[in-house]
């Protein structure tokens, strides 16, 4: 349940941008900066359509799980529960990266959308603990070997991620 509470927290903050990006373009002085918020919202509700794929797969994945380990194919069950929640933080980590690009050009709503990078920053490392905490479980080597240097790679992917500490100087 905790990955399909990450992956909805995700796909929620994903709205929030998108709603930001959006209330921004008419406001843009630039037509450059108008096509870029309308990209950059569209690629945001994207990226929450997988998100809230995701919130589905991940509440259905223990019933799955159940009928793998079964049918004997237990490894097959735990990648697919580790392979989740890499995805989870790919994208939160992508689309805080993608609400940066419009921080420089946003008119309203800028502290909303330093809500939402930093409602996307804290999915992304649940995400990671999420993964961490399956592994932790699920201590076989397989395992180990094919999702520790995916663990490693978005701890610093998340470096990219640059959320504010406070709204006010």
């Amino acid at each position: 349940m905790a990955g399909a509470t990450i992956a909805a927290s995700a796909a929620l903050a994903c709205s929030l941008g998108e709603a930001c990006l959006r209330i921004n373009i008419p406001l843009v002085a630039r037509a450059a900066d108008r096509v870029l918020a309308a990209r950059l919202a569209g690629q945001l509700a994207d990226i929450r359509d997988r998100l809230l794929a995701l919130t589905d797969e991940d509440g259905a994945a223990i019933t799955a799980f159940a009928a793998l380990r079964a049918a004997g194919k237990t490894l097959e069950g735990q990648e697919r529960l580790c392979q989740m929640p890499i995805e989870m933080a790919r994208l939160a980590i992508e689309a805080a990266c993608l609400l940066q690009e419009f921080r420089p050009i946003i008119q309203l709503a800028q502290d909303d959308l330093e809500m939402a990078i930093t409602l996307l920053t804290g999915a992304s490392r649940a995400a990671t603990l999420l993964l961490d905490s399956n592994l932790r479980l699920w201590p076989a080597l397989p395992l180990l070997a094919r999702f520790e240097p995916e663990l490693a790679a978005l701890r610093g992917e998340a470096g990219r991620v640059r959320p504010v500490e406070r709204i006010r100087p």
